[in-house]
């Protein structure tokens, strides 16, 4: 039914649009909404049009978001192949931001895969590219990819260094949401590094691009951190006053994964200011809420944190227990971070030993 589909649009288009420059436009429309099975029919079009074979620019256009098509796709292999042809191409018409673009698209690419010395190096082309022509938003892109690639080797203090060039570029392009994401991605490299007071201070700013630019998903994301940060350096009450003033923020939790993350996060504050029974009382009703929506890593993290009050009461069989279903759980989604701390806990009470 899809190819059906499919093929009326393109016969629809081919007999109406057959000029090559109205196409690429139409396809990056259909990028933009996320649907690249359609993009490519257009794309196909667009590059066999008299438009394409004697205007270069227009060609290479074409091949470079054939290549987005094909990364949206996870076609890994025939996205690389039109990506090298389109930098190549915008290499010999001398337009840089093509090239760098270009790069830069194939080191996300890299990344995505793993492959993190090959991404660096792309990396590194596209960043000289795009500064040739001063491209503040485009280094900023490219400085971001970079920074999470540190990230992703354990380089952290290098990360931020990146993140910081990031965001400088960003604040050049007058680009303020990601500023505020960026300052996210350096309050969370913080807070991995211990550094709780300065992780507040970086989501904090980040929490104010984002009540700024109205981006409710940054405005959740600050809060749940930022309260994270004030319970790892045990200021409950400053961590009890985020999760309030989110709830009364976000309008009416219509999110049921955030309600059960601040849900979580006041367990969690309960627990470790003395209250056990109130926080039983609320990780048996959050446990339930995971359940009932589907919330599988917030199931685990549940799990994880019933093994803790178990712990903290001092019944060891029910602490493993649920210590013990949170790793299979964690498993189960493919929550690395999650999973490593749950296995060392995991071995300690085993060993007898729950500190």
């Amino acid at each position: 039914m899809k190819e059906l589909i499919i093929n009326l649009e393109r016969n629809q288009v081919s007999s109406e649009i057959n000029d090559g420059f109205a196409l690429l436009t139409l396809a990056r429309d259909w990028l933009k909404q996320g649907n690249p099975i359609v993009a490519v029919e257009l794309l196909k079009s667009a590059i066999e049009s008299p438009e394409a074979t004697r205007d270069k620019e227009l060609y290479a256009q074409i091949l470079k978001e054939s290549g987005r098509s094909m990364m949206m796709q996870s076609d890994w292999d025939k996205a690389e192949i039109y990506y090298i042809e389109a930098q190549r191409q915008f290499n010999e018409l001398d337009n840089y931001n093509g090239a760098a673009q270009c790069a830069r698209n194939r080191a996300n690419m890299l990344f995505q895969q793993g492959n993190y010395t090959q991404s660096e190096n792309l990396c590194k082309q596209a960043l000289e590219l795009a500064t040739e022509i001063n491209d503040y938003q485009l280094r900023a892109s490219i400085l971001n990819t970079m920074g999470a690639i540190k990230s992703a080797t354990g380089e952290l203090s290098e990360s931020i260094k990146m993140f910081k060039l990031c965001l400088a570029d960003f604040e050049s392009a007058g680009n303020k949401v990601r500023q505020g994401y960026v300052l996210l991605n350096i309050g969370l490299t913080q807070t991995e590094l211990g550094e709780h007071f300065q992780a507040i201070e970086s989501l904090n700013r980040a929490l104010t691009f984002a009540l700024e630019e109205k981006d409710l998903n940054l405005v959740e994301i600050c809060y749940q951190n930022i309260s994270k940060c004030y319970l790892a350096r045990k200021e409950y009450k400053l961590a009890k006053s985020v999760i309030d003033t989110a709830r009364k923020i976000l309008p009416g939790l219509s999110s049921k994964a955030l309600e059960a993350e601040l849900n979580l996060i006041d367990c969690k504050i309960l627990r470790m200011s003395g209250d056990l029974e109130s926080a039983d009382t609320l990780l048996r009703k959050t446990y339930q809420m995971a359940v009932d929506n589907g919330l599988s890593a917030l199931e685990a993290d549940v799990l994880f944190e019933q093994g803790q009050l178990e712990k903290d009461l001092g019944n060891l069989s029910k602490a493993i227990a649920k210590i013990d279903a949170s790793v299979q759980q964690y498993r189960q989604v493919g929550a690395d971070q999650g999973l490593h701390e749950a296995i060392r806990i995991l071995e300690q009470l085993k060993q007898g030993s729950p500190k």
